[in-house]
This record gives C-alpha cells, structure tokens and sequence, in this order.
C-alpha cells in the first residue's frame, strides 16, 4: 500500500472517529446519531468510488464492485461499524475501511474483477445498547431477532432501528438483502496482546472461542444502614459479592482459560444510608469449547439458584449464545501462504473475543485476519495499532482478494 493510500485509510479513519469529538472513547452505539452519521459517510465514499449501494432493514450497508465474468459469485469483506460505550477508534471500523481501501486499490490496479466484490459495514456487533449480539449478520443470515427489546432509555430495538434506517436513504442506493457470498473475510485488531508480546505483524484466525452473557438479579429487602442490626439484614450487595466471589473460583475450577468478566453492576436504590434491596450485574464467559460453556453454565445456575437465606433471592438470566466456530481451513492456508511470500511475521491462533465472523461461517466460507493491538488494549479509549501494522493488514487482504475475485 502506497503513502498516498494509507494516508486515506487514516483519514477515513479520523474522520469517522471524530464524530464522538469532545467525547470519552468512541460512542456509536447502533441506530444512534453517531452512528447513522458514520454509515452515511462510508455509504457515500462507497458511491463515490462507482460502487452500487445496497442497505437491508437493519442498516447494513454492501458496496458491490460487479463481477464481469461471474457476477453472481460474490467475494465479500468487511466488518461492523458500531462501538461499545467508551470504545476504541479500530474496533470494527478498520475491517470496514481497511477493506474499502482494499477494493479501492485492486480496482484502481486491476479494474474490474471476474467475481463481485463486495463491501460489507454490518449494523451491529457490539451488543452495548440492546441485550442482543451481531444482529447486523444475524439478519443477513437469515436468523430471528426480536425487533421488541428495549435499549436502558425504553426505546425499542424496532423503531430505534425504523428512524435510523430511514435516514440511510441516497440516490442510487437500493433496499433489499442481498444474496449470500460465497467468502467473507473479516479484517480485524486482535484486540489481545498475543501478537504484539511475540513481536508478530498478523494473526491467521484458525477459530472462534463461544460466548454467553447472563444478568444475575438479587433481592433482598432495603432497610436502615443505621438501625437494622447486622444478623437481621437481607442485604442484596452483600450476597451479590458472594456469589461473584464463589463464581469467579468454580470458572477457574471448570478450567483455567475459561474467562470470567462481571462487567455492569447496577445496585439499588444505591444510597450511602440505605441497605441495598437489589442488585443486578451481568457475566460474560467465554471459551474454545462448548463442553466448557456447558459445564459452567450448569454450576452458574446451581449456586445462584440454590438458598442462601430466607429473605433473599437470586435468579439467573441468559440473554447472549454464540457458539465456538471453526473458520475456513482452505481460506486460512490460503493467507498462511500470502503472508509468507509478503515476508510477514505471522502466527495461527484463536480469536478470545466473538466477531461477525462466526455468524457468517455459519452460512458461508470464512476467513480473519488479524492485525496487533499495541499493549494488548481494546474496547477502551487507549486501543491502538501502528500505521505499519494497519498497512500489513490491509495488503494481505487486498491480495487474497485479488486471488479470490480476479
């Protein structure tokens, strides 16, 4: 990639990412202002470029380059374009303007490809503002969404989703779901430290670990901090921290490499003189195999779910599955042997943390390529990457979409 052509891919880059200006971190949680202003911008840039414009009901956008030859089979990459809250500037946003610069150049260089190439800005990944993952490919999939889950503010995924989507509307772009392709390949930060402690430039996903989200809700009985003797207490936070504690030692027993987060905590009503009456914090856990999950998801259930007192309760609630996935065998080797000849210091390794690429695997040939995250830093402000790194990324995909498409 020439000076020229990763100086565009960093300004793209910026000019998306200071739509969340005067912000903490990077805030397009889907359907918002921000985010509907970032799907406009690489709508138009994919216009611009005399790419035909697709957006499907949920706001995904795909920017086609026709095939000549075959036009029917579609070569497609891509990634999302929505942040968790307080997110970094690459997470997704670098597969989708990575590999618009990667169409970009191999029309520029080769004109046009036997097969379509296909760019895809999918609506959602993240699960950050409705309690559900990756319904931008969930939808292109062909999967069920329930269009009736309420973000915190009690705004509905469905019209959340009917006023961003009307706003995606430009001259020359068309209305439908497109048909499947026959490859997806998804360029992507690590978003772990793996790469970047062994001193390598990318990452040839073999897999991808499964996930599940849970909401643990205790409730015990708010009362007086000052009368309410200790041995008479229903104290919900307190039972909270127990069982967060018993927890985090069962998933270390199920198995070490088993992660255990417990990343939102709500406590109610949250006052310095009151004994808390309720508590509500999620789990997300995530591992290679699903015997794993199981196993865990079992013991979750039995010590949340089992008395501990009289006054108190707690339930459990599962609100996120996505399985573990084996990626494209064929498709891997391929880019194994691209970076070789690029003389690209490279590694196979599993993705800890869930992509867009597990959902399309399902129904389609799929590939990752993975670029380091400086410190291991991600889904944080401080998630970085170097402008050689991002360029290596973008070269080797722009190749094995070369050897896919023409």
């Amino acid at each position: 990639m020439t000076t020229t052509q990763l100086n565009q891919l960093t300004h793209r880059l910026n000019q998306i990412n200071d739509l969340s200006k005067g912000e903490v971190g990077q805030n397009r949680l889907v359907y918002s202002p921000t985010w509907i202003a970032a799907q406009q911008q690489i709508i138009q840039w994919g216009l611009d470029l005399g790419f035909q414009g697709t957006v499907d009901d949920f706001g995904t956008a795909y920017l086609d380059i026709p095939g000549k030859t075959n036009p029917e089979q579609v070569i497609a990459t891509g990634s999302h374009v929505d942040t968790v809250k307080q997110g970094g500037r690459f997470d997704g946003l670098y597969g989708v303007l990575g590999g618009l610069q990667a169409l970009e150049r191999l029309l520029d260089d080769n004109g046009q490809p036997s097969k379509t190439l296909r760019l895809i800005s999918f609506s959602e990944e993240e699960g950050s503002r409705f309690p559900e993952t990756f319904t931008g490919s969930k939808h292109y999939t062909g999967q069920p969404i329930n269009l009736a889950m309420r973000d915190p503010d009690g705004i509905s995924f469905d019209a959340a989703r009917r006023a961003a989507v009307s706003k995606l509307d430009r001259p020359g772009v068309s209305h439908n779901l497109p048909a499947l392709p026959v490859t997806f390949t998804e360029l992507h930060i690590e978003q772990g430290p793996r790469l970047i402690d062994h001193h390598l430039q990318i990452g040839l996903v073999t897999s991808i670990v499964g996930q599940r989200r849970f909401t643990v809700t205790v409730k015990g009985i708010a009362n007086h901090a000052g009368t309410t003797p200790m041995n008479d207490r229903a104290d919900a936070l307190q039972m909270a921290v127990d069982l967060i504690s018993d927890l985090r030692k069962n998933a270390r027993q199920v198995d070490p490499q088993l992660t255990f987060t417990v990343g939102e905590f709500h406590v109610s009503p949250n006052t310095s003189n009151v004994i808390p009456g309720r508590v509500d914090f999620t789990i997300d856990t995530r591992h290679e195999k699903e015997a794993v999950l199981d196993q865990f998801e079992q013991i979750l259930h039995q010590v949340v779910e089992t008395p501990r007192s009289s006054k108190i309760t707690s339930s459990v609630n599962r609100w996120a599955k996505s399985d573990a996935t084996q990626l494209d065998q064929a498709m891997l080797a391929r880019n194994q042997t691209i970076a070789d000849h690029l003389g690209f210091k490279s590694s196979q390794l599993a993705s800890g943390a869930g992509h867009d690429s597990q959902i399309m695997a399902q129904m389609t040939r799929t590939t990752m390529i993975f670029v380091p995250s400086i410190n291991g830093i991600s889904h944080a402000p401080d998630e970085n990457t170097s402008q050689a790194d991002l360029e290596r990324g973008v070269t080797l995909l722009t190749e094995s979409l070369h050897q896919q498409a023409y």
